[in-house]
């Protein structure tokens, strides 16, 4: 994708400003990257859809107690991946 470094005048994107509270338009990009990337998968010319939702619905059926145990344990990894790998 490129990236434009002009300007347009009145053009407004709908997102919050950088130094909005309470990180604001950190959470509307990620909804937006969650949003892409599952319209991505469940495409209809992606050859792996059927896999993708079986894997969902396989997800969906472990209950809530476990899949929150899952989301805390991977949030703690990428954390320690991040202080390893990144700057």
């Amino acid at each position: 994708m490129e990236t434009y470094m002009g300007q347009i005048p009145g053009w407004a994107c709908g997102l919050a400003k950088e130094d909005a509270p309470n990180q604001l338009q950190k959470r509307q990009l990620n909804d937006l990257r969650m949003k892409y990337t599952a319209k991505l998968l469940l495409h209809s010319e992606n050859e792996n859809k059927r896999q993708v939702t079986k894997s969902v619905r396989k997800f969906l059926d472990l209950g809530g107690e476990r899949i929150h145990e899952l989301y805390e344990t991977g949030h703690k990894r990428i954390q320690e991946r991040m202080i390893l790998y990144v700057d």
